[in-house]
């Protein structure tokens, strides 16, 4: 079987591939996702971009027969894409803003099979 990697240190991404009896090995990618190139996308279009860049990253440093997943999501509020809160007190403050309220959920994933040099992303 195909060793897969996961781009994330995200404990749920894990847990999720788990579920499904997934082992992942898992490398972070150490992207910045703090640019302002990222800034001047949707939010739609910035997980995507995210995705690639953390999958491709990581891609560099596997040098064997492997699927790369990068992943990233964003929470779009009111215009605006809301990262994490970072600490307990935004955390609460974000969770006032939000009550009663809705937003937009985006997450892109990317896939490459080191292998085939078959890339999918969504």
């Amino acid at each position: 079987m195909v060793k897969i990697i996961l781009a994330s240190a995200s404990p749920s991404r894990r847990r999720l591939l788990n579920s499904v009896g997934i082992v992942p090995e898992i490398i972070v990618s150490n992207v910045n996702e703090e640019l302002s190139e990222y800034e001047k996308l949707t939010p739609a279009e910035m997980v995507l971009a995210l995705a690639i860049v953390k999958a491709h990253t990581v891609k560099a440093s596997v040098h064997e027969a492997a699927i790369v997943i990068g992943c990233d999501s964003t929470f779009e509020f009111n215009g605006r894409s809301l990262g994490k809160p970072e600490t307990p007190a935004n955390a609460i403050a974000r969770c006032k803003e939000l009550r009663g309220k809705s937003g937009v959920l985006h997450t892109g994933h990317c896939f490459i099979d080191t292998d085939k040099g078959v890339e999918i992303s969504d």
